[in-house]
């Protein structure tokens, strides 16, 4: 099926826009998504990179990936409700997230999925994300692409940062972090404290939903000479959430709340040799949750329901630079997934990666199997090709992934099937890249095709395999520097999610997303304004009905003044016209947001 799809694909290029960006230093910017490390123009892989900057300036991981218009974040209501982001058209579940190689995807959630709602900046140094199907790099839940998060490291000079902002819904938010290197040791800390009333989930609705929750995460390494380093991570996040019986109107309610606490954990020591890296890394998710159903006058039943997830993984990494134009990276991976009531599922993966730079080429090929307590074994690869022109480049890619199903999906008393098969998929892109002076061009065609995608059945919602879903997209951005103090950026994502058996469109998922921003800035002033397209999408209420929600377009604005080289202040406004509008059928999306804050740096 997908050659015959992938003969499409010169037809649709016709119709590209370029994607023009400042070039400034990207080709300078070292990449490790890619699990080879390369400079990003020398990466066929299709990866975004989020610098220290860039995250420093937005208070919220929305706010963060608004500026991209292939990463789609559905929230069901305010701060704290579930947050789901849909990469390039493919389900909140086939995104993996992994944080200084810790995996943070909930064993226990019913999917497999991690709330990114709930993922604080601070002290947080670059966030990478691959994009496309990487069973090959990263194995199960990477259908969609893989969200790289790295933690702030000490450097020569000690660092650190304060923030405290206040914004609408008495939303209050306090952070710091601090970085320390002494002799062959570095030490970094970072905590931050998030509080909200927020508003009704349900919408319309007449009581409030707010959040309360702590971050705390550190890390340490120590240098040992010239032969590598030891390493020591930690993250844990302590949230307590109001929640509504579910979307739309009537479905308010009081007392109901979520309490969870997430434990992230890593020990690791990384091996130099002469032409050779090797590094051996232990780690341990842990995922508590509690769901306290209330009684009330409205609802008199009450109840108590506790999850845990626990995943520990134990992985060894060796990259073999072989000559000065092959390098190869082999993996082997070990890792465990267990629940509450003690159900778990096993899998061991190995795999074999190549990239060979060959004058203006670059050639990237692997392979890998996994071998699963309940699936047995299965293969992906990844083959990715660049060419560069000196002005411009071409890059081409085709690889495969899949999802292992949840223990939920497999184990659940009234949901569960223990005859689900992985979802399979299969990715091709085709990206151009071209440079004029001060603009960078970029177009993106990509396709992906799922199988055995996993659903339920309708009357019983036992969960099934059922079904083929095909994504075709194209992404196009235009920027270019009008002036040394002023940039515009403009983004736009053309999408067709379907499920090819259901012969629907796939919910949340809308025919295009377009962005533009206005950057100017100018001694020691920086000036945002932001414009968001979203198109019509189809979702379903909370009655179970097919709903499609209409497009809208809101407005964005950021203003910060740096009043000396340490202490910068800064307001923001979110939805400047208070649009009305909803990204989940039924739930709130909270109208026009401010927030006026300040930062110091030390």
């Amino acid at each position: 099926m997908l050659e015959k799809k992938f003969t499409l694909l010169p037809l649709m290029a016709l119709t590209l826009q370029f994607h023009f960006n400042a070039y400034a230093d990207d080709g300078a910017l070292i990449v490790r998504a890619d699990r080879i490390k390369s400079s990003l123009d020398k990466s066929p892989s299709d990866i975004k990179v989020f610098e220290a900057s860039e995250i420093e300036r937005a208070t919220s991981i929305n706010e963060l990936f608004s500026s991209q218009s292939d990463l789609k974040l559905a929230q069901s209501g305010p701060p704290g409700a579930n947050t789901s982001l849909f990469l390039r058209g493919s389900d909140s579940s086939h995104t993996l997230v992994v944080i200084d190689g810790i995996i943070m995807n909930d064993p226990s959630n019913t999917t497999r999925q991690f709330d990114l709602g709930r993922l604080s900046l601070n002290n947080i140094e670059r966030i990478e994300i691959l994009k496309g199907s990487q069973g090959l790099l990263y194995g199960s839940n990477a259908i969609g692409g893989v969200i790289l998060i790295t933690s702030k490291k000490a450097s020569d000079k000690d660092s650190g940062s304060a923030t405290f902002d206040y914004g609408t819904f008495a939303t209050f938010n306090a952070s710091a972090n601090f970085q320390k290197k002494f002799d062959t040791n570095s030490f970094s800390l970072g905590v931050d404290q998030f509080k909200t009333k927020g508003f009704s989930a349900a919408h319309p609705g007449l009581e409030d939903d707010g959040e309360k929750r702590t971050t705390v995460s550190a890390g340490f390494n120590q240098t040992l000479g010239s032969l590598g380093e030891f390493t020591l991570n930690y993250r844990g996040v302590y949230d307590e959430s109001d929640l509504d019986k579910g979307g739309g109107p009537g479905s308010d309610d009081p007392n109901d709340f979520l309490k969870s606490q997430q434990h992230f954990m890593k020990a690791g020591y990384i091996y130099n040799w002469d032409k050779a890296e090797t590094s051996i890394n232990y780690s341990k998710s842990l995922h508590y949750r509690e769901l306290h159903i209330l009684a009330d006058t409205l609802n008199p039943a009450a109840s108590l329901t506790k999850n845990k997830g626990e995943l520990d993984t134990v992985a060894i990494n060796h990259t073999q630079y072989t000559t000065d134009k092959l390098t190869q990276n082999i993996n082997l991976d070990y890792q465990h997934e267990s629940d509450r009531d003690g159900n778990y599922n096993e899998n061991t993966s190995f795999f074999l990666y190549n990239r060979y730079e060959l004058e203006s080429n670059v050639f990237n090929l692997g392979a890998r199997v996994d071998s699963n307590k309940y699936f047995g074994e299965h293969f992906t690869y990844k083959a990715a090709f660049l060419h560069n022109f000196d002005i411009s480049l071409i890059k081409l890619s085709y690889s495969t992934g899949f999802r292992a199903p949840s223990l939920f999906q497999l184990y659940d008393v009234n949901y569960g099937n223990k005859n689900l098969e992985p979802e399979k998929s299969q990715t091709a892109e085709l990206g151009f890249e071209t440079y004029f002076a001060i603009h960078k061009n970029t177009s993106t065609l990509f396709y992906t095709e799922i199988d055995n995608r996993h659903s339920y059945e309708p009357v019983t919602f036992v969960n099934r395999n059922a079904g083929r879903a095909r994504i075709i997209g194209v992404e196009n951005i235009f920027a270019t520097q009008i002036s040394p103090e002023t940039s515009v950026d403009l983004a736009a994502t053309l999408l067709s999610a379907k499920d090819m058996t259901a012969r629907q469109k796939l919910a949340r998922r809308p025919n295009i997303n377009a962005k533009i921003a206005l950057n100017h800035k100018a001694d020691n002033q920086f000036i945002n304004f932001q414009a968001d397209f979203t198109g019509k999408r189809p979702d379903v209420d909370n009655a179970g009905n097919n709903v499609s929600l209409p497009s809208y377009m809101i407005f964005h604005a950021e203003y910060s003044v740096d009043m000396n080289e340490r202490l910068q202040t800064y307001a923001k406004v979110r939805n400047i016209l208070d649009k009305e509008y909803e990204d989940v059928a039924g739930f709130g999306t909270g109208g026009r947001i401010m927030t006026v804050g300040v930062k110091y740096f030390f």
